[in-house]
């Protein structure tokens, strides 16, 4: 039994967009000969996966809102959200492996778990810290006197606070790898 759910402009942003799962929105339109083959491939992998991604659909026709805010010119378009985020997309009617293939990525960058929500959380704040520490480290390396301007000074203590916390959650996130 499919469980693609039927998406309009008003109930999208519910649906798709505050979403706890990584999202597929498959946008099409009765008329549309390709969107009709893929869309039992959704049916199927719907009931598959349910309760660790979602299938949506959205009738083009009877929602421009949505139509006009994705810029969907063509369809069957196939867009794949997570937590509010447009992140990938397929054009077309392709193959069930090509789907299913997307719904194995995502699943595997945005698990449903809790360790794997944590770990995904901590490996994006370690990455985002490191770049911006060696952001920081380059500025803070071409200003003259740091010491003795007080405001740099307590940005650049700040700095170093923050990453020994990085560097623990770094730890962390090794010991949770380590709990598989």
């Amino acid at each position: 039994m499919s469980k693609v759910i039927e998406v309009t402009d008003q109930t999208f942003k519910e649906e798709v967009l505050e979403s706890d799962l990584p999202t597929e929105i498959d946008f099409w339109a009765p008329w549309c000969g390709p969107c009709r083959v893929v869309s039992p491939i959704y049916d199927r992998l719907s009931a598959e996966y349910e309760g660790i991604f979602k299938f949506c659909k959205l009738d083009v026709d009877k929602n421009p809102n949505t139509v006009a805010k994705y810029h969907i010119m063509s369809i069957p378009m196939q867009m794949f959200f997570y937590s509010g985020e447009k992140v990938d997309e397929i054009l077309g009617a392709v193959p069930e492996s090509t789907i299913l293939a997307m719904v194995e990525n995502m699943i595997k960058r945005f698990p449903v778990d809790e360790i794997g929500k944590l770990k995904t959380i901590l490996s994006s704040w370690v990455e985002i810290n490191r770049n911006y520490s060696n952001k920081f480290n380059k500025w803070a390396n071409g200003v003259n006197n740091l010491e003795s301007n007080l405001t740099y000074n307590n940005i650049y203590q700040t700095v170093k606070d923050v990453n020994n916390s990085s560097n623990k959650l770094s730890r962390a996130l090794l010991e949770l790898d380590g709990n598989k």
